[in-house]
Order: C-alpha cells, then structure tokens, then sequence
C-alpha cells in the first residue's frame, strides 16, 4: 500500500495519535483511563505543529524541548553534538575523534551552544532553573517525545539522554516519518517507537513525507503556543 503524504506538520501529528490507537492496544486503554500519567515534549521548530495536533487528538499537555547542535567552529553548519534544554550535552565522539579540535575550542563550541539555549529559553519566557519542574513533569510519567521526522536520529538521541535523566515510567518516541536505519539505532533506548512512514532506503529526507515542506519560522511557533489549549508553560 503506497503511503500518501502528510498535508502538513498538524495533520500528521492527528494521524500520529490515530495510528497510536490502532497499533497499540494497551497504550490505547491507558491513553483513555490514565490521562494523567501522560506528558510530551516537541522539538522546535518542526515538532511544534506536530505536537499541536497530536497533543489535541489525544487530549495531553505538552512543552518545548529545545535542542541545539554544537558546531564546528570552521563549520558552523555542521555539528559533532547536540545539547538540550536544561544542558544536557550529547558529543558524537566518532565524529569529535577526525576534528582535531583542541579542548580550548571544544569548550568555546559547547559554551556558545549553551548561551544560545539560554536565548532561546528567555525568547520563550521559560524558567531559568527548569530542572525541579521537569522532575515533576517526567518523573513516573510516560512521555511522548516529538518531532516532525527522525533523520540520523541525533538530535531526539539528546532529547532521550535529557528525558532519561528525570526517570519517566516510559519513554515513547513518535514521529511521522523516519528511515528504518535510525529506527534501529534508537529503538534501544526508549520502550516505544511510533512511526506510520518508516522507509528501509539508504538516501532519506523527512521533507519527502509531506506534501508542502518548509521551515516552520519562529513566528509560526510562537503562534502556536500562544492560541494552543495544551501547551504547558513552565
């Protein structure tokens, strides 16, 4: 059966939830009984529509896990790691090891990544010190995190080492799109993978999934959080 693509990020975050409903039975009966015991995370900026309508089919709360890579100081557009909201730090040692960086730079890398989060988080009025408040947002809870696709999978692998820290019940992981490859390279991490489009192909772009892609714009975001009904600001 040939797979139609999203018409947006809010649409496939709704068929996300529906497909939730139809492969996992218990998951289902919990969703429906233990409302409570359920809290999400997205990932701007893409995942913020995603959980939008994922959140509002499944009528759950959700917040904003903000997750920036480190770059490599001769080339910003890459990066040798990621680091999330409350500083959680993630290096990609195989690829830190053919850098050559020296520690000098590898702190200067890490420290500007760091300062860059901390814009973010006052750009979306967020806590200073959000830790005691993820404690009891995650804490015995199980947590969906979001995205708006998986590609190598870095990023959410930050996301997970940030979540795990705070000790959930279980530890989910749905995206409407991602290659079969990073599937494998996550799925030990967490107790759950919700994927509807999982492609087994070397060459993979989470655009590909969606029939009108762009980069969701900071305005678009903070639009969202400002009308969303399910949107926990802490």
């Amino acid at each position: 059966m040939s797979f139609k693509r999203y018409s947006s990020r809010t649409q496939a975050g709704e068929l996300l939830a529906k497909f939730i409903f139809d492969c996992d039975e218990m998951l289902s009966k919990n969703l429906k009984s233990k409302l409570d015991q359920f809290f999400a995370f997205a990932i701007p900026n893409g995942g913020i529509p995603v959980a939008e309508g994922f959140c509002a089919y499944l009528n759950i709360k959700y917040d904003i896990l903000i997750v920036r890579k480190i770059k490599i100081p001769f080339n910003p557009e890459a990066g040798f790691g990621s680091i999330t909201t409350d500083g959680t730090v993630l290096i990609n040692h195989q690829l830190l090891s053919q850098l050559n960086l020296s520690d000098t730079e590898l702190q200067h890398s890490i420290e500007l990544t760091k300062q860059e989060i901390k814009e973010r988080l006052k750009f979306y009025n967020k806590l200073k010190s959000p830790e005691i408040e993820y404690e009891k947002l995650i804490r015995d809870k199980r947590i969906f995190l979001i995205d708006d696709g998986l590609a190598s999978g870095f990023t959410m692998l930050a996301a997970i080492k940030m979540i795990k820290k705070y000790k959930p019940k279980k530890l989910l992981i749905s995206v409407p799109t991602a290659p079969l490859h990073t599937i494998k390279r996550i799925e030990y991490e967490v107790d759950s993978i919700y994927c509807p489009n999982v492609r087994n192909t070397a060459w993979f772009a989470v655009a590909d999934a969606y029939q009108y892609w762009y980069d969701v714009p900071e305005s678009e975001v903070v639009e969202i959080l400002k009308k969303s009904k399910f949107y926990k600001i802490i």
